[in-house]
């Protein structure tokens, strides 16, 4: 009997502590699925704020300021004051690799400055900061309308160019590879901002037209020897012949403005070989229209006048002699 009723009193308490056993593994089970239902909800939030592409998706603006001297784009003409803008990137990186950036350099709108190469970590944020000056303000459509206004003035002697109402600057910035790096429609809606607002003073392109040209031969070189006239609202233009298809610009002259006229003589180094098969050869100038002390440059076109007498590409004679070699050299 004793035995019997020792059994009993044990039986009761061992129902309770495998019951409180249970209830702990219960809890203990509960508890982990809790941290783990917490750990995968930050995670996932955690990959949902991390970026899905590289692109530059945001742009802030400091400026306009000017730049002169040893800032100014290489090749440009010294002496000048341009304006130019700060821009802070904000970059998102490709969530797969680390990207190397570097400058665009001399887009067909803008320049960007000097700056040093960046690298944007895989899924992360990076901010860069960069200077733009415009280069060519006729290619830069006003913010807004666009509307009435020509990338380049048209006229018997230019070339007629509308504004594209669809234009939209290149990417500042380029991987190693030289690919643009995308930008978001913000930072490219604020970027078209920033540089009509550089060129909103700047007025309207000069209108340059070729008044006589010439090719004059010395030894192997031909010179295209043009004097053009131009017409501005500008005090005074300096031009720069640039290099197209058959040319390679010279050196950039001042031409002093008198009652919103001006004249200058312009070179460029032919290549009869490259102009082979063109029927309309042209020649590129970069007009910088100071107004106020601050230049704004225009790229602009002009026909080479039918009347030039561009010589066909050398054939030696029998004795070896081109004609180009022993022809005087032309005054004048």
């Amino acid at each position: 009997m004793d035995v019997l009723e020792a059994g009993a009193t044990a039986s009761p308490r061992g129902t309770g502590s495998n019951r409180a056993r249970r209830i702990m593994a219960l809890v203990g089970v509960v508890g982990v699925g809790v941290v783990v239902a917490v750990g995968a909800v930050g995670w996932w939030a955690d990959q949902a704020s991390r970026p899905d592409q590289l692109e530059i998706v945001g742009l802030e603006s400091v400026g306009p300021f000017a730049i002169s001297g040893d800032d100014l784009p290489a090749e440009w003409p010294e002496g000048l004051v341009v304006g130019a803008q700060l821009l802070s990137l904000d970059i998102t990186g490709d969530p797969q690799r680390t990207t190397q950036v570097t400058r665009n350099g001399d887009t067909d709108g803008y320049v960007v400055g000097d700056v040093p190469e960046a690298v944007v970590p895989a899924g992360e944020r990076t901010e860069l900061d960069v200077v733009v000056t415009p280069a060519d303000c006729g290619s830069v459509p006003p913010d807004g309308a666009r509307q009435g206004r020509l990338a380049r003035p048209s006229g018997p002697d230019r070339l007629a160019d509308p504004t594209d109402p669809d234009w939209t600057p290149a990417s500042p910035l380029v991987d190693a590879q030289g690919e643009p790096i995308p930008m978001g429609p913000e930072s490219t809606r604020s970027l078209g901002a920033v540089l009509d607002s550089l060129c909103a003073t700047g007025g309207d392109a000069p209108a340059i037209t070729a008044r006589s040209a010439r090719v004059d031969v010395f030894l192997r070189d031909r010179t295209l020897v043009m004097r053009v006239r131009v017409a501005t609202s500008a005090d005074r233009v300096i031009l720069q012949p640039r290099d197209s298809a058959g040319f390679r610009g010279g050196s950039p002259q001042d031409a002093t403005v008198e009652d919103g006229l001006a004249t200058a003589r312009l070179l460029w180094l032919v290549s009869p070989a490259e102009l082979v098969g063109l029927k309309s050869p042209t020649v590129r100038v970069r007009a910088f229209a100071v107004t106020g002390g601050r230049g704004y440059p225009w790229v602009l076109d002009l026909r080479v006048p039918e009347s030039t007498a561009i010589p066909a590409p050398s054939r030696p004679r029998n004795d070896g002699v081109d004609l180009a070699e022993v022809a005087p050299r032309p005054s004048g």
